[in-house]
C-alpha cells in the first residue's frame, strides 16, 4: 500500500470511530468512546496533516541528539496508536453495553443534606491551601532550587486537589441540592476561583479534563438536542481555555496578540505533538533503554514517597533515565508520547496490543458500575473517568500521571470513603424506583436512611 493510501485509509478509521462515538451517545448515553476517539483524532491525524501540510514543524530535539522526525516514522506511529485505539474501543463497547440514564432525583435528600456543606468547606479550604501552595513553590524555585528534584511534588500538584471539587460541585447543581440563590453564589463562586488556580500553562491538560467533565456531568439526562447544545457550548469554552493556557507558555507573546497566538496553537495542533512525542520515544526504546516489561506501571507505587525519604528513588521518564534532564541541567524538557507511546515502552506492539485491552476492560467495566450503583455516585464515577481520561491519554511518565489523579480526585474519594454505604448503594435489576431512588431503604449505622 503506497504512503498516501495508507494515510487516508488510517485517517477514515479515525473519523469512523468517531462517527460510530456519536452513535454511542445517542444509543447508549455514553460519551466516553467519543471523548477519546475525537482527542485521538487530534493529537494523530489531524496532527500528522498539519505537519504534512507545512501548517507547522515537527518537534526538534536534534541537539540532544535524537533524529528528525519524517514522514515515514509519523505514519508508522499513526498506525500503532489506530490499532491500539481500535483495540482499546472495541474491548470497551463489548465490555460496556448498559444504557445510561440519569433520572431527576439523583439521591436521597439526606444524603444530599449531607454532602453539600462538607462540599463547599472542602472547595474554601483546598482554594487557600493551593495559594499557600503556590506561593510556597515560587520561593523556592526563586531560591535557586529544582522544581523537579528539590521542590516538594505535594506542593506542586495540592491545586489539583480542585479539580474533584470542581466536579462535586458540578454534580451537586446538577442534583439540584444548591436551592437557595445564597448557595448558587457560593458554587459560581467556587467556580470562577477554581478556573483561576488551574489556568495555567502546565495544568491546561487538568483544566480540560475537568471542565469536559463538567460539561459531561451538567448535560446527562437531558435530550438528545439539548445534550448536544450543552456539549458543544462546554466542550467550545474548554478548548478556548486550553488554547489560551497554551498560548501562555510563550511569555515573549504581546498580550494584544494572545488571542492569534491561542487560535494558530489551536488550529495547527501546536499543543497535540503526542504524535511526535510517540515518534521520539521509538528510537529510545528498545535501542537506547530495555522496555519496561511492566515497570512504568509498577513506579506508580513508588511515586507517592517523597525523594526526601528516598533521594536515589528511580526517575521517571526516559529524558531523565538517560540523563538529559537532572537537578543541575536546569531544564524541563519532554514531549508526551500519548498513552500508546507509553504503552509501547512497556513492551513494544505487543505491550499496545495488551495493555490497551486492559484498559478497554477496565475503563468499560469502570463505566458498567457506575450504572448499578447511586445514579449521584455514577454521576461522579464517570465525571471522573472523564477528567482522568485526557491527561492519561497525552501519556509520559505514567507515575506521575496517577500521582495526578491521587491529587486530583482525593476530596472526591474521601466523601465516598465517609458514607461509603449510602453513596455504593447497589441498585438491583428491576427494582421499583420513586423518583430515580430504590423505593426500598435501609437504616445504616449511624440511624440515617440509605439507599439499598
Amino acid at each position: 500500500m503506497s504512503f498516501f493510501a495508507l494515510l487516508i485509509t488510517l485517517s477514515v478509521c479515525q473519523i469512523a470511530w468517531i462517527v460510530l462515538g456519536v452513535l454511542w451517545v445517542v444509543r447508549k448515553h455514553d460519551e466516553i468512546p467519543l471523548l477519546i476517539s475525537t482527542l485521538l483524532f487530534y493529537v494523530f491525524t489531524f496532527r500528522f496533516w498539519a505537519l504534512l501540510l507545512g501548517w507547522t514543524s515537527p518537534a526538534d530535539l536534534t541537539n540532544f541528539g535524537f533524529d528528525p522526525i519524517d514522514a515515514k516514522s509519523a505514519l508508522d506511529v499513526q498506525a500503532i496508536a489506530i490499532l491500539a485505539e481500535t483495540v482499546l474501543l472495541f474491548i470497551y463497547m463489548l465490555v460496556q453495553r448498559r444504557r445510561i440514564n440519569v433520572s431527576d432525583k439523583l439521591a436521597s435528600p439526606e444524603l444530599l443534606s449531607w454532602l453539600k456543606p462538607r462540599v463547599f468547606a472542602l472547595g474554601v479550604i483546598c482554594i487557600l491551601i493551593s495559594l499557600l501552595a503556590r506561593r510556597s513553590v515560587v520561593v523556592q524555585v526563586a531560591s535557586g532550587k529544582s522544581m523537579g528534584f528539590e521542590v516538594s511534588s505535594y506542593l506542586i500538584l495540592f491545586p489539583l486537589s480542585l479539580v474533584g471539587v470542581a466536579i462535586l460541585i458540578a454534580a451537586l447543581w446538577k442534583s439540584r441540592a444548591f436551592q437557595t440563590d445564597g448557595e448558587r453564589l457560593v458554587a459560581a463562586l467556587l467556580f470562577v476561583a477554581i478556573i483561576y488556580l488551574t489556568f495555567q500553562p502546565s495544568m491546561r491538560f487538568q483544566l480540560l479534563g475537568w471542565f469536559v467533565a463538567v460539561t459531561i456531568i451538567l448535560s446527562s439526562g437531558q435530550s438528545v438536542v439539548r445534550r448536544a447544545q450543552v456539549l458543544a457550548i462546554g466542550l467550545v469554552g474548554a478548548v478556548g481555555l486550553f488554547a489560551v493556557a497554551g498560548a501562555l507558555r510563550n511569555t515573549e507573546t504581546p498580550t494584544g496578540e494572545l488571542e492569534q497566538s491561542a487560535w494558530e496553537r489551536f488550529a495547527f495542533a501546536e499543543d497535540a505533538n503526542m504524535l511526535d512525542g510517540f515518534a521520539l520515544l521509538r528510537q529510545v526504546y528498545p535501542k537506547l533503554l530495555d522496555y519496561s516489561y511492566g515497570g512504568e506501571h509498577l513506579e506508580i507505587l513508588e511515586r507517592p514517597i517523597p525523594r526526601a525519604w528516598w533521594p536515589d528513588k528511580p526517575v521517571g521518564g526516559y529524558m531523565n533515565k538517560l540523563g538529559i534532564i537532572t537537578a543541575d541541567t536546569g531544564i524541563t524538557l519532554g514531549i508526551s508520547p500519548s498513552l500508546f507511546g507509553s504503552f509501547y515502552q512497556e513492551g513494544g506492539l505487543v505491550g499496545v496490543v495488551i495493555l490497551s485491552i486492559i484498559y478497554g476492560f477496565a475503563f468499560g467495566r469502570l463505566v458498567s458500575f457506575s450504572t448499578h450503583i447511586v445514579p449521584l455516585t455514577g454521576l461522579l464515577v464517570r465525571g471522573i473517568l472523564a477528567a482522568a481520561v485526557i491527561p492519561l491519554l497525552r501519556g509520559g511518565d505514567l507515575p506521575g500521571i496517577y500521582a495526578w489523579f491521587g491529587m486530583s480526585f482525593w476530596p472526591c474519594l474521601l466523601l465516598f470513603w465517609l458514607r461509603r454505604r449510602e453513596f455504593f448503594a447497589r441498585i438491583p435489576p428491576r427494582q421499583p424506583f420513586a423518583g430515580g431512588v430504590p423505593v426500598q431503604m435501609e437504616r445504616s449505622r449511624s440511624g440515617e436512611h440509605s439507599l439499598v
